[in-house]
Formats: C-alpha cells, structure tokens, sequence
C-alpha cells in the first residue's frame, strides 16, 4: 500500500531525485535536460516553500515511489494548485498513478477544497492525456518559465 509522507527537511533529497531522473523525458520537457541534480530538487522545494505548499513523498513500504506537492492557496487566484504530481518510472502503467491521484484529491477535499487547478507543459502529451482522465478540462493557456502551459479545473465532491 502506498501513503504520502510529508518532505519537512532534506533528508528525502535523494529519494527525490532518484523518482525524477527515472523520468528523463519529463525533465527534458521541463527542464531541457535528462538528468536533474540535487540543487534542482532543493531550488523547486524552495520554490514550493515561497508559496507555502505541502509537498508528499508518495512511499511503497519503505521505498519512495512518487512525489505530490500542492499549494493550498495559490497567491494568483486563491485556488488550490497541484504542482507536482510524479512516480517512479517503475510504478508506470501499473494503474498506480490514477490511485495515488484518488488520495490526493481526498486530502484536499478533506482539506475543504471544492476545486482543483494544476498546470501541464503543452509539449507533455502524456500529462495531458492523464489529467484528463482524471476529470480535469483545460480552462486556459499560459507560460510557466516561458515554457507553454496548459491550465486544467476540477471540480471535486
């Protein structure tokens, strides 16, 4: 069974970075290389801390198996925001991610949220095509890190 344990100091580093560079084709899309370091892990924490985010690493047993992180209340439009949502590559297409999907979501409506809003890179199909999945619709264009994005809405119950 897999449960979210909250990242609250550095330890968990390499665990992180380990989960991300097991997908080098997101961090290509995301950050124009393969391979991420652990500065890139620790600036993207900071970033998540500047706006008071929670971040999970997502565990099977005792080996870490995915990252989530959201931000309560997003300082541009006071919604909540899914800013990471990512497992190990060895837990791909193993109906895994749709499950750890349906946890996060409970722990936000249990957190009293009725919405959810997340971005995804234009250029990532796959990300595109889960959310989806999961009930989301695009409500608007933009540019995160002048990369295009795509904004996705749920409403939750």
């Amino acid at each position: 069974m897999l449960t979210f344990v909250p990242v609250e100091d550095d330890y968990l580093l390499d665990a992180e970075l380990c989960i991300m560079n097991s997908n080098p084709a997101y961090n290509l899309i995301s950050e124009d290389r393969e391979m991420l370091n652990k500065q890139d892990i620790a600036e993207d924490r900071e970033e998540g801390k500047a706006v008071s985010a929670k971040r999970f690493l997502i565990m099977d047993d005792d080996v870490p198996a995915g990252i989530f992180e959201y931000c309560p209340l997003n300082p541009s439009d006071k919604k909540p925001w899914i800013g990471l949502f990512i497992l190990h590559c060895s837990y791909h297409g193993k109906g895994y991610a749709a499950a750890e999907y349906e946890k996060a979501e409970k722990l936000l409506l249990d957190e009293g949220f009725t919405e959810i809003r997340l971005g995804v890179l234009t250029k990532n199909e796959r990300g595109r095509k889960f959310w989806r999945k999961m009930g989301y619709s695009a409500f608007k264009e933009g540019l995160h890190k002048g990369k295009p994005i795509i904004h996705f809405t749920k409403q939750i119950k």
